[in-house]
This record gives structure tokens, sequence and C-alpha cells, in this order.
């Protein structure tokens, strides 16, 4: 079970600084990573608990939290720069195909 909880730690770890990098690719990978190991940390049953492993689990909780907050930011700096180079105008998005609407 200790080697579970420390390959999920381990995913998150790489997931985060995957995050810091603003690398997708590198996100991608890590998510994919992130969950094949949180499925095996899922199929582990209640009864194997082993209570000397809570400070690990705990400090895996809180870098999950910081990896949702990171993941947050990145999505709202995205579509915040998205809409910027949209040149949003009259509630209509300038866009580099096509030909401006009304002509």
């Amino acid at each position: 079970m200790q080697q579970i909880v420390e390959s999920f730690r381990n995913s998150q770890d790489i997931l985060f600084a995957a995050l810091e990098g603003h690398d997708s690719d590198a996100i991608f990978r890590a998510s994919t990573e992130l969950g094949e190991a949180a499925a095996k940390l899922g199929a582990i049953e209640a009864k194997d608990y082993d209570p000397g492993l809570k400070p690990l689990i705990s400090e895996a909780d809180e870098l999950m939290q910081a990896s949702i907050y990171r993941l947050r930011f990145l999505r709202d700096h995205s579509s915040t720069r998205l809409q910027l180079l949209a040149g949003f105008r009259e509630s209509q998005a300038n866009t580099y195909s096509g030909t401006p609407r009304g002509r």
C-alpha cells in the first residue's frame, strides 16, 4: 500500500512541475499518469488501510488542492489571453478567418 501512495504522491509532483512549466504536453502526460495512480489508490480496500500512511496521504491531498488551484489559474489566464487576442468588440470577436460580418 505504501508504494501505491508514494506513486500517487510522485505523480502529483510531476503534474505540479508540468503546471508550473506551462507545458501542455507534459501536463497531459502527467495527468494520465496521475489518473492511473489514482485508480490504483482507489482500488485499495478500507480494511487494507495503513494508519501510518496518514501523513503521506495528507501531504498528497494538499498537493492535489494546489494543483487544482493552479489549473483554475491557468484556465482563467488562458481564457483572458484568448479573449484579448480575439479582440472582443461590440459582443463580437474579430478573428483571423473569414470576412467581417455585415459586409
